[in-house]
């Protein structure tokens, strides 16, 4: 596949629509389960673990967003670049580098909610 601006930007496209994907996730309910278990230690934990995945999958939705956005920020600087400079800087080193770079930047997932 030939990196362009195009492509980058279906790219970021793709990745924004499992941003979609991955924030519409529905995290049951777990009400009728801690009804069920009360009493139960267990009970409380599925309150904490409903609220830690719906956590999660915001986290992830937030960081697929990112990169979509950090995709398309990298093609209107290349193509903003080689209208000022046209052939300066070539399309796939260039934009691959910059992309590997703000990925590498957004580090690890962080924890979604604080550790003991």
């Amino acid at each position: 596949m030939k990196i362009t601006p195009e492509n980058v930007r279906a790219g970021a496209d793709r990745i924004s629509a499992e941003n979609t994907t991955v924030t519409g996730v529905d995290v049951p309910d777990a009400t009728a389960a801690m009804a069920g278990l009360t009493g139960f230690k267990t009970a409380a934990t599925l309150a904490d673990a409903h609220d830690a995945t719906k956590s999660s999958f915001k986290v992830v939705g937030g960081r697929y967003e990112r990169m979509a956005q950090l995709c398309r920020d990298t093609a209107n600087t290349f193509e903003l670049a080689d209208l000022i400079a046209p052939g300066l800087v070539s399309a796939s080193p260039w934009m691959s580098k910059k992309i590997g770079d703000g990925l590498t930047a957004m580090g690890d997932l962080n924890r979604t909610t604080p550790g003991p």
